[in-house]
């Protein structure tokens, strides 16, 4: 039995809820070309539809991509033109099936938290990463008014609105720390700020579709209870309909101490 949290339900819709602005995307990409990139072949961790590796491959970088969702790697291919561009791993992040100091680098975005064992993700980058080599991690998480939304969803709800990895508020401080216990320094951080604005009717109004991995374990009755209560909360609060700026996207990027 698996720790990671397989997407394959969020294969269909998952483009369409995690745009990244074509601004931020370029400069995503650049930020993985210029600290990641080596003369070997870079490993992304949770490669789903190819939303970063199909245009760092595109740049000249030889991507491989892992991915325990076969449903979400098919979205690639598919978008692809029924051929992907870049080596596809069917695989958990907990134990890769590679060989030691494989890659020149390795990167991640929004996939710790979805992994009970996440610490053992870092170790095994360790191992699969070569020495020189650089690891890229997008731990996600919430901030703005959508963090206090998350903090009330979790006081209501308990235990069973948390992700199995990372906690969503400091995830940066949890990796720093845990990065650091297997021997890799911090060596660079890089906040973008996505141009795109969601209102929070908008976040409200997805939720009874479980858009959002935390809801996918919440009871239907205490989900909807729940949401019902926060938007009330929420309505004396904010303006719900305002747009609201998207959630920075902090790259860290490590290397060996």
């Amino acid at each position: 039995m698996t720790g990671s949290l397989s997407f394959d339900r969020a294969a269909e819709y998952y483009d369409a809820t995690r745009v990244t602005d074509p601004a931020t995307l370029g400069s995503i990409v650049r930020l993985l070309g210029e600290h990641v990139a080596g003369e070997g072949p870079v490993l992304e961790i949770g490669v789903g539809t190819g939303q970063l590796a199909m245009p760092l491959a595109a740049t000249g970088v030889r991507v491989t991509g892992l991915d325990l969702s076969s449903a979400m790697m098919a979205k690639l291919i598919e978008k692809s033109g029924g051929i992907s561009p870049i080596p596809l791993v069917l695989g958990d992040a907990t134990a890769m099936p590679f060989g030691d100091r494989v890659f020149a680098g390795a990167y991640a975005r929004w996939v710790l938290h979805l992994i009970s064992a996440w610490q053992t993700v870092l170790r095994e980058l360790d191992r699969v990463v070569a020495g020189d080599g650089a690891i890229a991690i997008e731990p996600g998480g919430e901030s703005g008014v959508f963090r206090d939304v998350f903090l009330r969803f979790h006081e209501i709800l308990g235990e069973v609105a948390l992700p199995p990895g990372l906690y969503p508020i400091r995830r940066g401080e949890q990796l720093d720390e845990a990065m650091g216990e297997i021997g890799w320094r911090l060596d660079h951080v890089e906040a973008l700020e996505y141009t795109a604005q969601v209102p929070l009717a908008t976040f409200f109004d997805e939720i009874p579709d479980r858009r959002f991995s935390w809801t996918w374990n919440v009871p239907g009755d205490a989900l909807a209870a729940a949401t019902g209560e926060v938007r009330a909360w929420a309505a004396e609060r904010f303006d719900l309909d305002a747009p609201q700026p998207a959630v920075a996207t902090r790259w860290r990027v490590y290397r060996r101490v």
